[in-house]
């Protein structure tokens, strides 16, 4: 009797590893690490302007604060290539412990009195530096935790993060500098940055496999940072929706920047609404942004985002103007407080729609080989305004009224609204349904 016939299966070829997905924990890790990331950043520059304001004059401070936006601007692009080279975890996780060992030197100098002019110069500067890494990081780091569909979500609960990261720090900074002084400042700001480094160590980013990204196989990493620089550049100039979106968000920043930092304390200075007015306008427009990325969490446009996110750009320019409007009313000086509280909200609910939508449009229209380099564009077409809209908002003040700076910045921002409703790249916009592109 022979022995019984196996059937012979063909042999089969391992299948290529599937990419794990990302797992709703690490999204709450994240966001765990970037709002204490945030809370450290706050407290330490209110520590940092307060210990500078002690010792320098007020044309030193704003030097000071040039010194940190400055080294900021220069290594943003570069910093994008290092996140496209080597992930986005790895650069937050390493910028938050360069943050604490900085905070723990800083306490320790503060303890033995070795505040300088020189010391807190270089302070700011090596956090200008930091942040060139950091924010474009920052920026690719939903693309690595959560879905396309959860996109929109995520960046909702980032915007809540955002806006609401001042309210606990700059109150907290605030607090510790006048009962125990800047040492414990800089002490609990380096709690904040090594908290952050424990949570970014516990989320898992999933980076899609090299075989999906680049078919052809090369490794950007084998061409030098400049060459990968214009490719960046390069696919924002060619790619009609980043373009637009880019354009906006400097032009929004040139018209908002100045208003919103320095207009509200000349305001409030100007019409004598004290430093509660300055709280009430600024609280206004930081609780309108969270109420309203609050509620993007739960009812989330889809088809319509794009006009979801012009109407919230329009709503911005319209609580900026509003401001400027406030001292027209007639009102009594605790009835103009009430009023630009409500303005400074109505422009924090356009803030939280546009700012919420358009981020997590960059995440899903933008390749991933791509996107920390994407994400260093927006975020220096953000900043690169800052320095002229600060000098231009003091210098209209001064000549026109500090009213004035909010209707020139709330028609400046106006120009973005126009562009935004004039062009289909944005009004058109949908979300989540876009597929990542390769």
């Amino acid at each position: 009797m022979g022995s019984p016939t196996r059937s012979v299966r063909p042999e089969r070829r391992p299948t290529a590893p599937r990419r794990a997905l990302p797992r709703p924990r690490d999204s709450g890790w994240w966001l765990f690490g970037y709002a204490h990331s945030l809370v450290g950043d706050q407290i330490f520059y209110v520590a940092l302007t307060w210990v500078a304001v002690t010792i320098m004059s007020p044309a030193e401070v704003g030097l000071v604060l040039v010194l940190g936006s400055l080294p900021r601007a220069v290594v943003l692009l570069a910093g994008g290539v290092f996140v496209d080279r080597i992930g986005p975890k790895r650069v937050i996780i390493v910028s938050d412990v360069l943050r604490t060992l900085v905070m723990v030197a800083a306490a320790v100098l503060s303890g033995i009195g070795a505040n300088g002019t020189l010391l807190i110069g270089a302070l700011a500067a090596v956090f200008g530096v930091v942040d060139g890494f950091f924010l474009p990081a920052v920026g690719a780091a939903p693309a690595f935790v959560a879905t396309l569909e959860a996109q929109t979500r995520l960046q909702a609960l980032r915007t809540v993060v955002y806006r609401g990261a001042p309210m606990v720090g700059a109150p907290l900074a605030s607090a510790l500098l006048v009962a125990y002084g800047a040492v414990a400042a800089f002490g609990v700001a380096a709690f904040m940055f090594a908290a952050s480094v424990v949570a970014l160590a516990l989320t898992r980013m999933t980076r899609p496999r090299p075989e999906e990204d680049d078919p052809s196989g090369s490794a950007g990493s084998a061409q030098g940072v400049v060459a990968e620089i214009r490719d960046g550049l390069r696919l924002v100039s060619r790619d009609r929706r980043l373009l637009v979106t880019v354009v906006v968000l400097a032009v929004l920043d040139f018209g908002f920047a100045g208003p919103m930092t320095a207009g509200v304390p000349l305001l409030a200075a100007e019409r004598g609404w004290g430093a509660g007015g300055i709280g009430w306008v600024l609280g206004g427009f930081g609780v309108g942004a969270v109420v309203t990325a609050v509620l993007l969490t739960w009812r989330r446009p889809t088809v319509r985002a794009g006009v979801v996110a012009a109407t919230g750009l329009t709503l911005m320019s319209l609580g900026l103007l509003a401001l400027g409007l406030v001292d027209l009313a007639g009102l009594a000086p605790g009835d103009e407080v009430v009023l630009a509280g409500v303005c400074g909200a109505l422009a924090g609910v356009g803030t939280g729609l546009f700012g919420t939508l358009i981020n997590a449009s960059l995440v899903i229209s933008t390749p991933v080989r791509q996107l920390g380099r994407v994400m260093a564009v927006a975020a220096l077409a953000g900043y690169v305004g800052d320095p002229v809209s600060f000098s231009l908002t003091g210098i209209t003040s001064q000549v026109l009224g500090a009213s004035s700076a909010f209707l020139f910045g709330g028609g400046f921002i106006m120009v973005a609204v126009v562009i935004t409703w004039v062009s289909p790249a944005i009004r058109t916009l949908a979300l989540p349904g876009t597929e990542r592109r390769a």
